[in-house]
């Protein structure tokens, strides 16, 4: 499969966070480009103690003078940095209205959302319902509860918009518990304001536009920001639910992908297992990509072997599971829930096992060190962010020429065991990115977003049928 094919049928999540189709090469070595180094950079204070606020980087505390820099020890704990402070700010407990609870951090506030959960989802910005849940069962909506409408699609036309249990490549992933893992997608306020001033909501109002999304800056603007979160049901009898961020949540199911035939209201408890982030700024306008995962995720698959059994992806007890594969796609692509736990039985590996996850690519060392720091500083504030880490930052230079342009990203590979599970090393997200379209066929600026835009006629058909 060539670059540009792989690329578009990654670009199904709208959110595809592995770098460079090149391969994983030593020391971020991705072509002749990353050797040119005309001088050094003016990097971040690397001896800085974590601090636990609610503050939202705009932009990273990094200058790389002339010339690409690749990935070094020098450069790369500045942009992990900025992802640590991103990822502590938008997981801050926050208001009603979405802002941060003010003063200094003192304890989780687990009845609060954090201020992530607040940002906008696409599809209420593109007017495609998907957002509003048909509760008109037995379970009603509230603050309190998070919403997931799995597999349900409006018309032919939405069938290339993510549904909430698939991944990268179109397809689910199933925890040690035999569940599905369910996904969520948010876009801040300055992302939505552009595309609400500038009518990129519609086919109509994007053809002829020249997309650019607005860049945070350390003068004030924070700019766009896209996040794509990854949930698991937790069972209190199996999982440590004390060290996942938590919610209550509903889950509808629709009729189709039911094994009863009838819709399924289920109400259950789901943690954090993953967080993207990807944050246009000023310096970095092919933005910046941080990915974080929850510790007990998966394993390294060189350590895979003597792996105990405290993951939430991985069950050492399946010597003969094929790693990193999914489940056979049923022959009609709709993967069926059961009425009750376990409830995708149906795809389980002989009967018993989930999708049997492993790390195929390390975190950098470097990025190891940022972590523990943060890690402790958030386990002295009492926070169950501690248990969270990142797994990389990924970014790139401005090149010459229009799009798709020439990037080299630091690092060349880099993968979320839970978002792009069945790729990790095909290396696709900048280089995938960089070829995004919206929805008329418009370079979209690095994000996929854009193409859940429907044309006006079909928004006004869901109108007169809502």
């Amino acid at each position: 499969m060539n670059v540009e094919k792989l690329c578009k049928w990654a670009g199904i999540s709208a959110l595809v966070f592995t770098f460079s189709c090149q391969g994983n090469k030593p020391d971020g070595a991705g072509s002749d480009k990353d050797t040119i180094k005309t001088a050094p950079p003016v990097a971040c204070n690397l001896d800085e103690q974590p601090e636990i606020t609610s503050f939202l980087p705009h932009e990273v505390d990094v200058f790389l003078n002339n010339g690409y820099q690749g990935l070094t020890p020098q450069v790369q704990p500045c942009f992990d940095i900025f992802s640590w402070k991103s990822f502590i700010a938008l997981n801050w407990p926050a208001n009603p209205d979405g802002s941060p609870m003010s003063g200094p951090y003192s304890g989780d506030h687990p009845a609060a959302k954090r201020v992530w959960e607040y940002y906008t989802d696409p599809a209420e910005v593109f007017q495609t319902n998907e957002h509003l849940l048909p509760f008109s069962g037995p379970l009603k909506m509230s603050n309190e509860l998070k919403g997931f409408r799995m597999f349900a699609q409006l018309s032919h036309e939405l069938v290339d918009v993510p549904a909430d249990i698939k991944q990268a490549t179109g397809q689910p992933l199933i925890d040690k518990n035999l569940n599905f893992a369910l996904y969520e997608i948010k876009l801040n306020k300055d992302e939505v304001d552009y595309i609400i001033k500038d009518t990129l909501y519609t086919k109509e109002g994007q053809e002829g536009k020249v997309i650019q999304f607005p860049e945070g800056s350390a003068k004030g603007i924070v700019g766009a920001i896209e996040i794509k979160a990854t949930w698991k049901i937790l069972e209190p009898s199996v999982d440590d639910t004390s060290k996942f961020y938590k919610r209550m949540a509903v889950i509808y199911v629709p009729a189709k992908q039911s094994a009863t035939g009838k819709p399924l209201f289920l109400k259950e408890m789901v943690g954090l297992v993953a967080m993207h982030i990807l944050h246009k700024t000023e310096k970095f306008p092919f933005w910046i990509w941080s990915t974080f995962e929850q510790v007990s995720n998966a394993p390294e698959q060189a350590n895979a072997g003597s792996a105990g059994n405290q993951y939430s992806f991985y069950n050492p007890a399946c010597t003969t599971c094929t790693v990193n594969t999914p489940a056979p796609a049923p022959k009609d692509g709709n993967y069926i829930w059961q009425a009750t736990k376990p409830y995708a039985k149906t795809y389980a590996t002989a009967g018993m096992y989930g999708t049997q996850v492993v790390r195929t690519n390390p975190v950098y060392g470097p990025t190891e060190v940022i972590n523990q720091r943060w890690q402790k500083a958030l386990a002295q504030a009492g926070s169950v962010f501690a248990n969270y880490r990142l797994i990389g930052s990924q970014w790139a230079v401005v090149s010459d020429g229009a799009p798709p342009h020439d990037t080299v990203p630091a690092p060349d590979t880099l993968a979320n065991t839970t978002l792009e599970t069945y790729i990790q090393n095909s290396s696709c997200t900048m280089t995938c990115h960089k070829f995004a379209k919206d929805a008329v066929g418009n370079s979209s600026d690095f994000s996929f977003i854009l193409g859940h835009a429907r044309s006006m006629a079909y928004l006004q058909t869901l109108k007169k049928t809502k």
